[in-house]
Order: structure tokens, then C-alpha cells, then sequence
């Protein structure tokens, strides 16, 4: 008898553990990424690549931004340099960030969620990016395909692993990350579409921060 009663105590207190850690990892947040290991550089591009990629985030210390910039680049660059960014400090608190050698567009959808939601901040940050799209980008359809197109973070997000798109003539989609959500076409844009405040020749002579 008594040895059952120790079984059933061991099985009590190992339960008790596993369930403090389980609680423990389901509330740790994600932490960025600091190895900054890159390919080598000699496989850095050099070509600059014409495109309208423009992603303007507001109400950012310049500090933050040029942090969230360079652990993104973190993530994405071990391996091959799908992300070089280029910030440029349009005030005090609004950025504009350019892409002079291009960025895939499931890459440059994923730069506009994180952007919005950094990982080891406790707050998010107001980032809307503009491109006109191709119909061999992932995730576009035919009345999405060619069209210029703003991407955002919804107001009244909880799932945060998506972005939103708004046509030109505001056909709206949502692109979930996960599989199966990855193009939702919906019966009204969660935004109206809104033409960039600033053309990317405005402000291309201003100094400015690349990032790899």
C-alpha cells in the first residue's frame, strides 16, 4: 500500500513540473535573433535592381528601428542575403525604408509583419508598404496581379502571422502565413487603399542606413 502511495506521489509531482514547464514555455516570448553570421561577402549583390518597394513606419525612435532592421536581417541573411534594407530618416519619428536590390515578395510581406510586431518589444509599430505586384509573386491572384498595392497590419489583429493587401482600386486580401491562409480575397479591404505620401526619388540623395 504504501508503495503505491509513493508511485502516486512521484506520478503527482512530475506532473507538477511538467505542467510549471510547460506553463513557462507557452509564456516565453519569442526572443530576436542576435547571430549575425552572413554568407560570404563576396555573395553580397551589388547590382542594384529597379523596383517601387517602399515600406514607411511612424512613431519609431531611430534606435529601435535600426535595431528591428538589423535583427530581421538576422533571421533572414545566414544563409543567402534575401533582405538588404535601406532606411532613411524622413523626421524626428517617420522612416523610409527601400529595398535598392530587391525583395522577394513573400520576404517583403513577412519584413512588413515583423516590422509591425518585433520580437523583444513591448509595443508595435505603424508600418505600411507599397509595390506594384507580379502575377509570378506568391500569394497574388489575377485581379491582384499588376496592380500597385498597399500592405499593412490590421487595427484589430490577434493572430499575428499575416499582412493585409489593398489593390489600387481596393480589392482586399488577406495573406495569413499559415498554411492554407495564405490569400484570402474579402468582400471589403480591411483599409482603403491610400497612395504613398512620398516617391522613393524624393528622398534617395538623403543620408541614409544600409543594413545585411
Amino acid at each position: 500500500m504504501k508503495q503505491q502511495y509513493l508511485i502516486l506521489g512521484i506520478i503527482a509531482i512530475v506532473t507538477i513540473v511538467i505542467f510549471i514547464a510547460w506553463t513557462k514555455l507557452k509564456n516565453q516570448k519569442p526572443q530576436p535573433v542576435t547571430d549575425t553570421s552572413r554568407p560570404a561577402e563576396s555573395t553580397l549583390p551589388t547590382n542594384k535592381v529597379s523596383n517601387d518597394k517602399l515600406v514607411i513606419v511612424e512613431d519609431a525612435d531611430e534606435s529601435d528601428i535600426k535595431k528591428i532592421l538589423q535583427e530581421f536581417c538576422n533571421s533572414y541573411n545566414k544563409e543567402t542575403y534575401q533582405a538588404i534594407p535601406r532606411l532613411t530618416k524622413l523626421s524626428d519619428k517617420k522612416f523610409a525604408i527601400t529595398f535598392p536590390f530587391d525583395i522577394n515578395f513573400e520576404i517583403y510581406c513577412y519584413f512588413i509583419n515583423y516590422v509591425n510586431y518585433p520580437m523583444g518589444f513591448n509595443r508595435h509599430f505603424k508600418t505600411i508598404g507599397w509595390t506594384t505586384t507580379n502575377p509570378s509573386d506568391n500569394w497574388i491572384t489575377e485581379k491582384s496581379a499588376n496592380k500597385n498595392v498597399m500592405l499593412y497590419v490590421s487595427d484589430f489583429d490577434t493572430e499575428y502571422d499575416n499582412v493585409f493587401l489593398t489593390t489600387f482600386d481596393n480589392i482586399g486580401y488577406k495573406l495569413g502565413f499559415a498554411m492554407g491562409e495564405e490569400k484570402q480575397l474579402l468582400d471589403l479591404p480591411e483599409k482603403n487603399y491610400k497612395k504613398q505620401p512620398i516617391d522613393i526619388s524624393e528622398f534617395e540623395a538623403k543620408q541614409h542606413f544600409d543594413f545585411k
